[in-house]
This record gives structure tokens, sequence and C-alpha cells, in this order.
């Protein structure tokens, strides 16, 4: 079963090298960074095996923590997982989890990011040859015991994240846990702040590595140090904590796998609903409109009733689609981030805070680049109803406008609250909407020219799609590109009004008012003009 399984991946990706060759240089790019670091690594293992044992073990336990953090959040945030082998593809064959797993772990193993996490680690352990051959004997164990931890983590990680947005009993109870987290985190940021960088890095920090060096995490790259200090007993422990959280991991990605087999499509139990909310709210429109006097309707603004449709359509995604759930929570994360732990832990001062509300709008807009594949069962019946491209893109980005302008006014409120910088308040409410306009008017255009492969209603959310991988770099690439070179047309003011003189705000605050609202109209028309142009090029593209 596992040359079966092995047959079907690299068939399957040779494939897809086959029919788009311009794939084939993606990948060798890849292979070209990946070997550009290699280097590094050897320099990096030479310079630590000069320091230290207690040194070099906080150092490979802290590169352990990232690369573990990194295994998760980037393929649920980022990239995706292979789906190659996704395991609800298999649930038509009648196979069992105990006769596909084995080929599935070792499919695992047989990847890119694997080989380059087990060259550098690997590498890494060199830093202990000086002590003995005992002691690189468990530094070799102990780093492919966290490598294959890794891989193992990052595979429960997506399937458990996926069958938590499926499930609006469990949604609820991952917010629960979100909240909790943050109450637990929110100690560690007040600390850094409050103390700063200096007094953390010497107090803390030390107490931090020691308590990650005894957790799974950690504790393989530790062991090597407790041979150098004579404390086998220790350094078997460690090995055996290791191997146990590995054995843990491979069953509940096992037990994921098994559900996956019988339920192939990770779907909660919804709500009973005895009419159409969709269709209803088109005809409640529709309805609005034939009563609205002939004078009315020459002076206000009127929304068609396909573009009224697709809006309704598009706000249901966007609070029960767990696709759509994950997208939100992902551009929701980086101004967490940069607010909780990039401006302690590099001593910014408040001013830094604007960016977090900024970076919200940017991320918003920008991640709906693709925002075409992910309705890809809904396009049929857009591209049938006639050319009708110009109201469906203004449907769909009005949907977006629809929780992430409030969302982003919220932003812009607590960060005004928590720094008290109310003179400059213009400008950031400015520089927020010209963003969150600019990068939408660009997302309208990218998912048009540039659409891809994205999970069809029902799948893994968490997934990359086969042979889309190639593709979404190139339209992130395009879509960054236009982004990095417009953003300064409303960052600039909001900067100047920061760092030069506070007047600069008015400024910023017309720039953004004026630029956003009219990037996001322009690219919306234009984007509906292709739209109806590519028609059967996009079907063929996202389908």
């Amino acid at each position: 079963m596992v040359a079966a399984v092995l047959a079907i991946k690299f068939r399957t990706q040779r494939h897809v090298l086959e029919r788009e060759r311009w794939r084939i240089l993606i990948v060798a790019s890849g292979a070209v960074w990946a070997l550009v670091l290699l280097p590094w690594a050897v320099f990096g293992a030479n310079a630590l095996a000069g320091q230290s044992g207690d040194l070099r073990a906080n150092a490979l336990v802290i590169i352990a923590f990232l690369s573990a953090l990194g295994w998760v959040v980037v393929p649920i945030l980022v990239t995706g997982l292979d789906d190659t082998l996704e395991p609800g593809r298999f649930a038509l064959l009648g196979l069992s989890a105990r006769r596909i797993m084995p080929g599935l772990t070792v499919a695992a193993m047989l990847t890119i990011p694997f080989a380059f996490f087990a060259a550098i680690f690997l590498i890494l352990t060199s830093a202990w040859r000086d002590e003995g051959a005992g002691t690189m004997l468990v530094a070799i164990v102990g780093a492919a015991l966290t490598v294959v931890s890794l891989v193992f983590g990052a595979r429960v990680a997506a399937m458990w994240g996926t069958r938590v947005l499926a499930s609006r009993r469990a949604r609820g109870a991952a917010v629960v846990m979100i909240v909790l987290t943050l109450a637990l985190v929110a100690p560690l940021g007040w600390l850094l702040f409050s103390e700063g960088l200096d007094s953390v890095l010497e107090h803390d920090l030390p107490v931090f590595l020691n308590q990650l060096a005894v957790t799974p995490i950690g504790a393989g790259m530790a062991a090597p140090y407790a041979v150098m200090l004579g404390d086998w007993w220790g350094a078997a422990w460690r090995l055996g904590e290791v191997a146990l959280w590995v054995g843990v991991l491979w069953g509940a990605w096992r037990a994921n796998v098994a559900y996956a087999l019988v339920n192939p499509r990770f779907r909660g139990a919804g709500t009973r609903r005895r009419d159409d909310t969709v269709i209803a709210s088109a005809r409640r429109h529709a309805v609005r409109e034939a009563r609205t006097p002939a004078w009315a309707r020459t002076l206000l603004p009127r929304r068609s009733t396909v573009a009224h449709a697709v809006r309704a359509r598009l706000l249901r995604y966007w609070f029960s689609d767990p696709r759509y759930l994950a997208n939100m929570l992902g551009v929701l994360a980086f101004p967490v981030v940069f607010l909780a732990l990039v401006m302690p832990v590099a001593g910014l001062d408040a001013r830094w805070s604007f960016v977090a509300p900024v970076l919200l709008a940017a991320s918003i807009g920008w991640g709906r680049h693709n925002d075409l594949a992910y309705d890809s069962s809904a396009l049929w019946l857009d591209v049938v109803s006639g050319r009708v491209g110009v109201a469906v893109m203004r449907g769909r980005m009005s949907a977006v406008l629809a929780w992430a302008l409030p969302a982003t006014l919220v932003a812009c409120a607590a960060v005004l609250l928590w720094s008290g910088l109310w003179e400059i308040s213009a400008a950031l409410v400015g520089a927020c909407v010209g963003v969150l306009g600019l990068t939408l008017g660009v997302s309208a255009l990218s998912s048009v020219v540039f659409p891809y492969r994205a999970p069809a209603p029902g799948e893994n959310p968490l997934g990359a799609e086969v042979g889309s991988v190639g593709a979404a770099l190139v339209a992130q690439l395009a879509s960054s590109a236009a982004t990095v070179v417009l953003l300064p047309l409303v960052i600039l003011p909001l900067a100047l009004a920061l760092v030069v003189d506070p007047r600069w705000a008015w400024l910023a605050c017309i720039a953004g008012f004026g630029i956003g609202p009219a990037a996001y109209i322009a690219g919306v028309r234009y984007a509906g003009r292709m739209y109806d142009a590519r028609a059967g090029a996009l079907l063929s593209a996202v389908t």
C-alpha cells in the first residue's frame, strides 16, 4: 500500500509539472534558495561549536521552538498543506486508516520542506562534534525526532483547524480557547512593555528557555547538553519524551485520517433553514427598487439586483463557510502579532502602534487577491447570467467592506485610545480607508487576471490545491508588487504626520478618503469588464 500511495503522489506531481512547465522554474528556485541557506547553517554550527554548552543548547532550543511555530502557522495562514494525498479523496475506495497511514507517513517525509529542515537540523548537530561520539549520536537522534515532530504537528494542526472551522459548536469553543490564550499571554506582553527588552532577556528569557528545554519541543535539542554534563539519564528521558510526543502526534493524525475517510467533507451540522436567505434578500431588494419613486432613483445611488444577490451570498459565506473564516482569522492575526510581540521585543514607542490598523487594512484587502476561486461552484451561475461582471465584482467587494471597514475603524479607535495621539486621528483613519480601498481594488483585478485553484466548498480550508502553489506564488507576487507601489500614496502622509508635523494629518486624511474609494471603484469596474471578457478562462482556471 505504501508503494501505491507514493505512486499516486509522484504521478500527480509529474502530471502537474508536465501540464504547466513553468512550475519547474518555481521548484528549481525554491531548491536554489534552500541550497543557499545551507552554508549559513554550516557557519552557524561552527560558530556555536566554540561557545559554552549551555549557550549551544539554548540556541538550538530557540531554533526548534521557532521552527515548530513556523510549521504550524505558515501552512495554516499562508500556504496550506499539500493536498495531493488528502485522506478524504480515498473515502470511496473503502480503505481503512490502518492500511493508508504507512503510505501517508512515508509521503510526508518525501517533501522538500522536510528534506530542507532535516538537513538544517543535522548540520546544526555538528556544533557538538567536539564533545565525543556519544554526544553526537544523541544530538542526531534528538534532531531527527524533532524534525519528525514538526511534520506530524503541522498535519495535526491543519486537520484539527479544519474540523474546528467546520462546526459551529467547535468554532464557539475555539473562540473561548483563543480568549483564554490571550488572557494567559497578556501578562507576557505587559512584562515586555513594562520591564523592557534588556531586562527580559537578562532575567526572564533564561527561565523560559530552561522550561522549554524540558518540553517535547526543545527536549530533543537539549539532550546533548545533558550528555555533555554526564547526565545520561537526563538525555534518555528527554529523547524518550520527544519519541512519545512523536507517537502522540502520529496517533492524533491517524485519528483525523480515520475521521476523514468516513466523513470526507468537513461540514458541520449547520442550522435548519426553511427559506433561502440569499434569494429572499434579493427579492426584498427588487421590491424596494420597484417601490422607489422615479425622482429618487435619479438622485440616490443604486445597487443592481445582481450585485445585491451576490453580496448577500458572500455575506453568508463570510460568517459560515470555513474557508472564509480561515481567511478572516488569518488577516486578524498579523496586527495582533505586531502589537503583542514585535513592538515590545523591538522596544518601539507608541507611534509604531499605528502600523497595526494599517497592517490590518492591507492584509484584508491583499488577502482577496484570489477571491473568485473561493466561489467556484457559484461562478457558473454568475457566468451564465449574462454580462454582469461589474455587478458581480461590486457585490463581492462590498461584502468584504461590510465587515472589513468596521473592523478597521474599531482597530483605529483602539490604537488611538491606547496611544493617546488623538491629534493624528484624522491621518490614521484616512490612511486606513485609503489602504483598504487600494488593496481591494488591486485584489479585484488580481482575482480576475491571476486566478488559481482554491479549496472547493466543503473541502479542507487549510489545504493547498494540487498544482496551485506555483500559480499562487505568481498571483501573490503580482498583487504584492502593485500594492507596494501604490500604498505610499496614502501611507507617506501618515508617516509625515507622525514623524515631522501633526499638520500633515489633514493631507493624509484627504489623500486616504480621495485615493482609496477612487481606486476601489476603478478596480471593481475594470475587474468587472475583464470578468465578462475572460469568463471561460476563469471557469477553467478555478474549477
